[in-house]
């Protein structure tokens, strides 16, 4: 695996730690982490800002345009705001040879994302985009992979540094097609092909073989030249979360699990039953929020900050509430979708307070995924980079829980069944705590044992919960 980034190496504590106090510290320096911090300082908190990362996170990657029109760059420049550099592991902030135990009244999660390791038919290398665009890769025939606004900038921002790019998805549709009619002139100038609806079922002696799916034409073989393929499939960076023991659930329209929060990112307790039962002190914002476009980071820090303020009794929270409703109205009309996820997670199913967990139709970080076409399964995929697991390792791992072959071909008759298939539980998959481990296995082995078995993702990491609905 390349990996230049401190997720793939060890995290140790540098000896005794000296305590600070604060009164919000920031966990990571995404957009929405920045104008948050810049505008709790405006009401007299005490803020520091910690990341390991760059300023603005992977937006301060490409310099391509945002979907609102303005690159990334300008959303970053516009806040003066202090970036500490170091890792939060769940109690401690490591930076460089010091030790900082942070004493918080609040605690904001700005961690953002990361690109998924993509699994590939013979374990072939995988280059994340954040790595491809930082390391000034050029020269190379590349295959991005990813039709969402972040695919479609990576591959336009490699293809300005001089490498032959092509951009592919198992979507039947363009994932961002909005992005995508702003961008169409300037991806066919640069000569990169666009292709969805396809998987990738062959990679070897630098070709891609896709399986593209053209409806009523049938099924054609796409022949793609290519020295690696660059992940842009995005999900959200669980570190954090794991080590303050959040626990998580799967959201298909962000691909990845996320913890339950208020409209206002406020993280929710949970009861026994997994009914919200109030707030806590931990917040987040962009990707881990959902707002993984700029100009919605940017707005919905701010937003947080005047929660924050008024929970500090520094802002009216009559005001604040009417930001949350204008906010709402904004995303309503922008990102239906990112709408539809916050009542969901903020009030529960139904209004419930329960939030009933998806099945993983969708498996975008998965390129061999396709729905009702997994009767075969190349299980040489490696699902997590860290440790080598493949996915035959994991389909052997279910067929010994079971106590017999599990088959995956879901016809009407078998589909009672795998409703009552047990998954092996991530410590019983014998992983982590690492950094690696936590943030890119987890969501791998998670999202794609939901797609193979009709399970919801979260039962593998803390087992199948008792019945939701029954009487208390």
């Amino acid at each position: 695996m390349i990996c230049s980034s401190w997720v793939c190496g060890e995290v140790k504590r540098p000896g005794p730690c000296a305590e600070e106090d604060y009164d919000v510290l920031v966990v990571g320096a995404g957009i929405g982490g920045l104008a948050a911090a810049q505008e709790l300082s405006r009401y007299g908190l005490k803020v520091a800002v910690y990341s390991e990362g760059p300023k603005g996170g992977h937006n301060a990657l490409d310099g391509e345009p945002t979907i609102s029109g303005a690159p990334a760059r300008e959303y970053i420049d516009k806040y003066a705001v202090e970036v500490n550099r170091g890792i939060f592991d769940g109690e401690v902030l490591i930076s460089g040879g010091r030790c900082v135990k942070p004493r918080y009244r609040h605690l904001v999660l700005s961690t953002g994302g990361v690109e998924m390791y993509t699994p590939m038919p013979g374990s072939r290398q995988v280059l994340l985009a954040s790595e491809a665009l930082a390391s000034g890769i050029n020269g190379r025939k590349l295959l991005v992979w990813g039709t969402t606004e972040w695919g479609l900038r990576t591959a336009m921002a490699l293809a300005r540094r001089g490498n032959q790019v092509a951009v592919a998805d198992n979507s039947a549709y363009l994932r961002d097609v909005k992005y995508y009619q702003g961008v169409r002139s300037a991806l066919e100038k640069l000569g990169i092909e666009v292709v969805h609806s396809a998987t990738i079922r062959r990679y070897r002696d630098g070709v891609v073989e896709l399986k593209a799916y053209m409806g009523k034409r049938g099924v054609e073989t796409r022949r793609i030249e290519a020295d690696a393929v660059v992940s842009a499939v995005r999900t959200a960076n669980l570190y954090a979360p794991l080590r303050l023991g959040l626990k998580v659930f799967y959201s298909f329209e962000l691909n990845s699990l996320v913890p339950r929060r208020n409209g206002f990112g406020e993280v929710l307790r949970l009861d026994e039953r997994g009914k919200s039962a109030g707030g806590t002190n931990i917040y987040t914002v962009g990707e881990l929020y959902g707002a993984i476009y700029a100009h919605l980071e940017e707005a919905h820090g701010r937003l947080l900050a005047s929660y924050i303020a008024s929970k500090e009794g520094l802002e009216d929270a009559d005001r604040a509430a009417k930001a949350l409703e204008e906010f709402r109205a904004k995303i309503a009309l922008e990102a239906n979708w990112l709408y539809n996820l916050d009542l969901r997670l903020s009030r529960g199913t139904d209004y419930s307070d329960l939030y009933v967990e998806p099945n993983v139709i969708d498996a975008p970080g998965w390129p061999y995924f396709w729905p009702n076409d997994l009767d075969e399964i190349d299980g040489d995929q490696i699902i997590c980079p860290c440790s080598g697991l493949k996915l035959s390792d994991l389909m052997r791992a279910v067929d010994r829980l079971n106590k017999s072959r599990v088959e995956v071909r879901v016809t009407s008759d078998e589909v009672n069944r795998l409703r009552h298939v047990k998954l092996p539980t991530v410590d019983q998959m014998a992983g982590g705590p690492s950094p690696c481990f936590e943030v890119f296995c987890i969501p791998n082995m998670a999202i794609i044992a939901g797609a193979i078995y009709a399970q919801k993702p979260s039962y593998l990491l803390y087992g199948r919960p008792k019945q939701l609905y029954e009487p208390t």
